[in-house]
Protein backbone atom coordinates (compact mmCIF):
# COMPACT_ATOMS: atom_id res chain seq x y z
CA UNK A 1 0.00 0.00 0.00
CA UNK A 2 1.32 3.67 -0.92
CA UNK A 3 1.37 6.42 1.06
CA UNK A 4 -1.62 9.07 0.79
CA UNK A 5 -0.95 10.06 -2.35
CA UNK A 6 -3.15 13.08 -1.79
CA UNK A 7 -0.31 14.38 0.55
CA UNK A 8 2.66 16.40 -0.28
CA UNK A 9 5.55 14.23 -1.06
CA UNK A 10 7.88 14.16 2.37
CA UNK A 11 10.96 12.64 3.50
CA UNK A 12 10.03 10.71 6.30
CA UNK A 13 13.11 9.43 7.54
CA UNK A 14 13.98 13.36 7.79
CA UNK A 15 10.68 13.73 9.98
CA UNK A 16 11.43 11.09 12.38
CA UNK A 17 14.74 12.06 13.44
CA UNK A 18 13.34 15.50 13.76
CA UNK A 19 10.30 14.04 16.28
CA UNK A 20 13.29 11.82 17.67
CA UNK A 21 15.16 15.62 18.37
CA UNK A 22 12.28 17.96 19.57
CA UNK A 23 9.28 15.58 20.61
CA UNK A 24 7.64 18.45 18.30
CA UNK A 25 3.68 17.58 18.75
CA UNK A 26 3.11 18.84 14.59
CA UNK A 27 5.83 16.93 13.06
CA UNK A 28 4.07 13.89 15.28
CA UNK A 29 0.40 14.49 13.84
CA UNK A 30 2.17 15.11 10.29
CA UNK A 31 3.69 11.31 10.42
CA UNK A 32 0.70 10.20 12.04
CA UNK A 33 -1.87 11.05 9.29
CA UNK A 34 0.74 10.09 6.74
CA UNK A 35 0.31 6.61 7.88
CA UNK A 36 -3.23 6.72 9.06
CA UNK A 37 -4.77 5.15 6.16
CA UNK A 38 -2.17 2.06 6.59
CA UNK A 39 -3.46 1.85 10.29
CA UNK A 40 -7.00 2.13 9.59
CA UNK A 41 -6.62 -0.74 7.07
CA UNK A 42 -4.87 -2.69 9.54
CA UNK A 43 -7.45 -2.29 12.43
CA UNK A 44 -10.41 -3.10 9.81
CA UNK A 45 -8.47 -6.37 8.68
CA UNK A 46 -7.97 -7.43 12.29
CA UNK A 47 -11.33 -6.17 13.77
CA UNK A 48 -13.38 -8.03 10.77
CA UNK A 49 -15.16 -10.49 13.09
CA UNK A 50 -15.31 -8.23 16.24
CA UNK A 51 -16.08 -4.62 14.81
CA UNK A 52 -16.46 -3.38 18.05
CA UNK A 53 -13.19 -3.68 18.82
CA UNK A 54 -11.76 -1.51 15.82
CA UNK A 55 -11.24 1.98 18.07
CA UNK A 56 -9.42 -0.05 20.31
CA UNK A 57 -7.05 -1.74 17.60
CA UNK A 58 -6.73 1.52 16.02
CA UNK A 59 -5.67 3.52 19.25
CA UNK A 60 -3.33 0.74 19.81
CA UNK A 61 -1.98 1.36 16.21
CA UNK A 62 -1.25 4.84 16.28
CA UNK A 63 0.61 4.39 19.69
CA UNK A 64 2.14 2.22 18.27
CA UNK A 65 3.36 4.44 15.45
CA UNK A 66 4.33 6.56 18.12
CA UNK A 67 7.09 4.18 19.54
CA UNK A 68 7.99 3.50 16.49
CA UNK A 69 8.51 7.01 15.69
CA UNK A 70 10.87 6.88 18.76
CA UNK A 71 12.68 4.08 18.09
CA UNK A 72 13.47 3.84 14.61
CA UNK A 73 17.29 4.12 13.27
CA UNK A 74 17.54 4.73 9.63
CA UNK A 75 21.14 4.42 10.33
CA UNK A 76 20.22 0.26 10.61
CA UNK A 77 19.24 0.29 6.63
CA UNK A 78 16.14 -0.73 7.42
CA UNK A 79 12.78 0.49 5.35
CA UNK A 80 10.37 2.13 7.64
CA UNK A 81 7.22 1.50 5.91
CA UNK A 82 7.26 -2.44 6.19
CA UNK A 83 8.99 -2.37 9.37
CA UNK A 84 6.25 -0.08 10.62
CA UNK A 85 3.37 -2.54 9.45
CA UNK A 86 4.68 -5.95 11.05
CA UNK A 87 5.39 -3.95 14.27
CA UNK A 88 1.56 -2.09 14.07
CA UNK A 89 -0.07 -5.64 13.36
CA UNK A 90 2.00 -7.30 16.07
CA UNK A 91 0.88 -4.76 18.53
CA UNK A 92 -2.68 -5.17 17.53
CA UNK A 93 -2.03 -9.51 17.62
CA UNK A 94 -1.17 -8.84 21.27
CA UNK A 95 -3.84 -6.68 22.37
CA UNK A 96 -6.20 -9.40 20.98
CA UNK A 97 -4.48 -11.96 22.69
CA UNK A 98 -4.32 -9.48 26.30
CA UNK A 99 -8.03 -9.62 25.78
CA UNK A 100 -8.13 -12.82 24.80
CA UNK A 101 -11.39 -13.42 27.38
CA UNK A 102 -12.75 -10.14 26.26
CA UNK A 103 -12.53 -10.69 22.78
CA UNK A 104 -13.88 -14.53 23.40
CA UNK A 105 -16.54 -14.27 25.38
CA UNK A 106 -20.22 -14.91 23.65
CA UNK A 107 -23.45 -12.98 24.36
CA UNK A 108 -24.70 -15.04 26.91
CA UNK A 109 -21.86 -14.18 29.38
CA UNK A 110 -22.52 -10.55 28.87
CA UNK A 111 -25.98 -11.12 29.41
CA UNK A 112 -24.88 -12.86 32.69
CA UNK A 113 -23.11 -9.40 33.42
CA UNK A 114 -26.36 -7.23 32.90
CA UNK A 115 -28.19 -9.92 35.61
CA UNK A 116 -25.65 -9.56 38.35
CA UNK A 117 -25.58 -5.84 38.18
CA UNK A 118 -29.07 -5.75 37.87
CA UNK A 119 -29.62 -8.15 41.42
CA UNK A 120 -26.29 -5.88 43.17
CA UNK A 121 -28.80 -3.02 42.83
CA UNK A 122 -32.17 -4.57 43.70
CA UNK A 123 -30.20 -6.35 46.48
CA UNK A 124 -28.50 -3.49 48.10
CA UNK A 125 -32.21 -1.72 47.99
CA UNK A 126 -33.08 -4.97 49.69
CA UNK A 127 -30.91 -5.52 52.59
CA UNK A 128 -29.73 -1.83 52.93
CA UNK A 129 -26.05 -3.18 52.63
CA UNK A 130 -24.09 -4.62 49.85
CA UNK A 131 -24.58 -7.83 48.81
CA UNK A 132 -22.28 -10.51 49.23
CA UNK A 133 -21.05 -12.94 46.11
CA UNK A 134 -22.91 -16.11 47.53
CA UNK A 135 -26.23 -13.62 47.66
CA UNK A 136 -25.67 -12.29 44.02
CA UNK A 137 -25.21 -16.17 43.03
CA UNK A 138 -28.05 -17.45 44.73
CA UNK A 139 -30.30 -14.16 43.76
CA UNK A 140 -29.21 -14.86 39.61
CA UNK A 141 -28.94 -18.60 39.59
CA UNK A 142 -25.31 -19.20 39.01
CA UNK A 143 -22.00 -20.54 41.08
CA UNK A 144 -19.79 -18.34 43.19
CA UNK A 145 -16.87 -18.82 40.81
CA UNK A 146 -19.04 -17.73 37.67
CA UNK A 147 -20.35 -14.69 39.71
CA UNK A 148 -16.51 -13.69 40.45
CA UNK A 149 -15.52 -14.58 37.37
CA UNK A 150 -18.31 -12.08 35.35
CA UNK A 151 -18.54 -9.62 38.17
CA UNK A 152 -14.37 -8.95 38.69
CA UNK A 153 -13.30 -10.23 35.63
CA UNK A 154 -10.10 -10.54 33.92
CA UNK A 155 -10.91 -7.54 31.86
CA UNK A 156 -11.16 -5.21 34.46
CA UNK A 157 -7.95 -2.78 33.16
CA UNK A 158 -10.36 -2.45 29.69
CA UNK A 159 -12.75 -0.47 31.46
CA UNK A 160 -10.71 1.17 34.14
CA UNK A 161 -10.88 5.01 33.83
CA UNK A 162 -7.79 7.46 34.75
CA UNK A 163 -10.40 9.67 36.53
CA UNK A 164 -10.83 6.73 39.80
CA UNK A 165 -9.47 7.96 42.75
CA UNK A 166 -6.82 5.83 44.44
CA UNK A 167 -8.47 5.92 47.54
CA UNK A 168 -10.38 7.61 50.26
CA UNK A 169 -7.39 8.68 52.33
CA UNK A 170 -4.90 9.93 49.24
CA UNK A 171 -6.62 13.18 49.21
CA UNK A 172 -8.20 13.13 45.91
CA UNK A 173 -5.49 11.53 43.47
CA UNK A 174 -6.42 9.41 40.88
CA UNK A 175 -5.01 6.42 38.68
CA UNK A 176 -3.80 9.06 35.81
CA UNK A 177 -1.48 10.94 38.45
CA UNK A 178 0.58 7.65 38.86
CA UNK A 179 1.21 8.73 35.08
CA UNK A 180 1.83 11.59 35.55
CA UNK A 181 0.59 15.04 34.75
CA UNK A 182 1.20 15.83 30.69
CA UNK A 183 -1.80 17.33 28.86
CA UNK A 184 -0.99 16.51 24.98
CA UNK A 185 -3.53 13.72 23.48
CA UNK A 186 -0.52 12.06 21.79
CA UNK A 187 0.62 11.61 26.01
CA UNK A 188 -2.67 11.21 27.64
CA UNK A 189 -3.78 7.76 24.86
CA UNK A 190 -0.02 6.22 25.61
CA UNK A 191 -1.10 6.66 29.40
CA UNK A 192 -4.23 4.69 28.41
CA UNK A 193 -2.37 1.86 27.01
CA UNK A 194 0.16 1.85 29.45
CA UNK A 195 -2.24 1.44 32.32
CA UNK A 196 -4.11 -1.56 30.37
CA UNK A 197 -0.52 -3.38 30.34
CA UNK A 198 0.40 -2.37 34.11
CA UNK A 199 -3.07 -3.84 35.05
CA UNK A 200 -2.07 -7.26 33.39
CA UNK A 201 0.58 -7.67 35.58
CA UNK A 202 -1.61 -7.91 38.46
CA UNK A 203 -2.58 -10.91 39.98
CA UNK A 204 -6.43 -11.85 39.88
CA UNK A 205 -7.34 -11.11 43.06
CA UNK A 206 -5.56 -7.37 43.23
CA UNK A 207 -7.34 -7.22 39.97
CA UNK A 208 -10.61 -8.10 41.86
CA UNK A 209 -10.22 -5.59 44.71
CA UNK A 210 -9.24 -2.85 42.28
CA UNK A 211 -12.48 -3.49 40.51
CA UNK A 212 -14.88 -3.49 43.13
CA UNK A 213 -13.20 -0.71 44.61
CA UNK A 214 -12.44 1.67 41.73
CA UNK A 215 -15.09 0.65 39.21
CA UNK A 216 -17.95 -0.54 41.61
CA UNK A 217 -17.08 1.91 44.00
CA UNK A 218 -17.61 -0.37 47.32
CA UNK A 219 -15.51 0.31 50.46
CA UNK A 220 -12.85 -1.77 51.91
CA UNK A 221 -16.02 -3.05 54.35
CA UNK A 222 -18.14 -4.28 51.97
CA UNK A 223 -15.43 -5.63 49.11
CA UNK A 224 -14.22 -7.82 52.36
CA UNK A 225 -18.06 -8.57 52.32
CA UNK A 226 -18.28 -9.83 49.32
CA UNK A 227 -15.40 -11.85 48.77
CA UNK A 228 -15.64 -13.48 52.11
CA UNK A 229 -12.44 -12.14 53.35
CA UNK A 230 -10.89 -9.84 56.23
CA UNK A 231 -11.25 -6.14 55.81
CA UNK A 232 -7.07 -5.91 57.04
CA UNK A 233 -6.75 -8.62 53.95
CA UNK A 234 -8.53 -5.93 51.46
CA UNK A 235 -6.10 -3.11 52.76
CA UNK A 236 -3.18 -5.25 52.27
CA UNK A 237 -4.34 -6.75 48.90
CA UNK A 238 -5.08 -2.93 47.67
CA UNK A 239 -1.63 -1.11 48.94
CA UNK A 240 0.05 -4.38 47.31
CA UNK A 241 -1.62 -3.50 43.88
CA UNK A 242 -1.44 0.27 43.97
CA UNK A 243 2.51 -0.31 44.89
CA UNK A 244 2.65 -2.48 41.74
CA UNK A 245 1.34 -0.23 39.80
CA UNK A 246 3.41 2.68 40.57
CA UNK A 247 6.67 0.66 40.63
CA UNK A 248 5.27 -0.88 37.28
CA UNK A 249 5.01 3.34 35.84
CA UNK A 250 8.06 4.54 37.70
CA UNK A 251 10.44 1.59 36.27
CA UNK A 252 8.63 2.58 32.82
CA UNK A 253 9.50 6.10 33.12
CA UNK A 254 13.48 5.15 34.13
CA UNK A 255 13.80 3.15 30.43
CA UNK A 256 11.88 5.67 28.48
CA UNK A 257 14.30 8.10 29.81
CA UNK A 258 17.71 6.35 29.51
CA UNK A 259 15.84 4.70 26.05
CA UNK A 260 15.56 8.84 25.15
CA UNK A 261 19.33 10.05 26.15
CA UNK A 262 20.03 13.85 26.42
CA UNK A 263 18.81 15.86 24.06
CA UNK A 264 20.55 18.67 22.65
Amino acid sequence: MKLNSERPAINIHELILEYQETGCNEVATTLLLQFEPMVKMAAGKMSRNRPDLYEDLYQVGQMSMLRLFKQFDAAQGVQFEPYMMKSVIGHMKNYLRDKSWYVQVPRRVKEKGGRIQEAIDRLTVQLERSPNVEEIAADVGLTVEETIEILAGREYYHYVSLDTPLSSEESGATIGDLLGTEQDDYQQLERRLDLQQAMAHLKKEEQQVLHLAYVEGQSQRMIAQALNVSQMSVSRIQKRALDKLRKYFAEAKEEDDSRSGPKG
